[in-house]
């Protein structure tokens, strides 16, 4: 058994931190794990993609994906979904995408439109086997005023939804080592997520 995630989004939205607590439940599983993480970005809002694979040793050889070969892609702002498309492919790779925009520096000096987000589902479109939007940033600014415990959502939604193997348990167990702080609202959150998960909020 092996699975390959792919968890990217820009700088200062917390994607390292999720991609170490998919990494932490994973080996509470039993599971084998490598991955890796950019992070000379993180600072300057740039992309930040991060790999986690788990499975068995014998099929993990190094902590990178191979191009068109992820299983599941999380996506924790919209453009960098379609950014990520390289890592999938139709038969395959199923998108996790919160549509929360971040617009780019340049893109708000230049005074540039958004891509709407039937937008950007129609350029992942030809590279997914499954497309799952949600709107998390925003459902966590309303339910607990801010909106980093989106990125809890959006983990409960990948689990909740199917498409993330790993158990609710472990990734509350992951979550209480890993981010200590704010852990009820985490919790909420996370459960949350997997209840909106559950409901599978397909592409638009």
């Amino acid at each position: 058994m092996k699975f390959d995630v792919m968890l990217t989004g820009v700088g200062g939205e917390g994607v390292l931190t999720a991609g170490a607590i998919v990494a932490k439940a994973a080996n509470i599983e039993g599971n084998f794990v490598r991955g890796v993480q950019l992070h000379g970005l993180a600072q300057r809002g740039g992309t930040i993609p991060t790999f986690v694979r788990f499975g068995s040793e014998e099929e993990i050889h190094s902590p990178g994906i191979m191009k068109a070969d992820a299983d599941l892609i999380i996506a924790f702002e919209p453009l960098e979904a379609v950014r990520a498309v390289d890592y999938a492919r139709k038969e395959k790779t199923s998108f996790i995408i919160n549509e929360y925009p971040y617009m780019p520096v340049y893109g708000n000096l230049q005074d540039l439109p958004y891509p709407k987000t039937s937008e950007i589902t129609e350029r992942v479109k030809p590279f997914a086997k499954k497309t799952m939007v949600f709107n998390t940033d925003d459902i966590a600014k309303e339910k607990f005023g801010k909106i980093i415990y989106g990125n809890t959502i959006l983990l409960g939604a990948a689990v909740g939804s199917g498409e993330l193997p790993i158990t609710e348990e472990s990734m509350k167990k992951a979550l209480k080592e890993t981010v200590p702080r704010g852990l009820e609202e985490n919790m909420k959150s996370f459960d949350m997520g997997v209840e909106i998960g559950g409901g599978k909020s397909l592409d638009p």
